[in-house]
């Protein structure tokens, strides 16, 4: 259930699946669009919206935004060619 007890899971699910298609959208005006200008600021206040709208429905406000990348640490494969003396 959504945290207000308003969406069944596959409304959620559904609901989350369009707010990041729409998002993505903006993020495509956003950039081929003027910094700062008129588009550009009624686009981001889009965005931030839809980030405002994912922290209500799963507490996450961060859902929708690329993750870092991430070194894979000691779990790296050896390297063939790389050796240690």
């Amino acid at each position: 259930m959504g945290r207000r007890g308003v969406l069944v899971r596959a409304e959620e699910v559904a609901f989350l699946e369009e707010a990041a298609r729409l998002r993505r959208q903006c993020i495509d005006v956003l950039s081929r669009a003027k910094p700062q200008g008129p588009l550009y600021n009624a686009t981001a206040a889009i965005v931030d919206a839809i980030d405002g709208l994912a922290e209500v429905v799963t507490g996450n406000r961060a859902r929708f935004h690329q993750a870092s990348p991430r070194t894979p640490g000691p779990d790296l494969p050896p390297v063939k060619w790389r050796t240690v003396e």
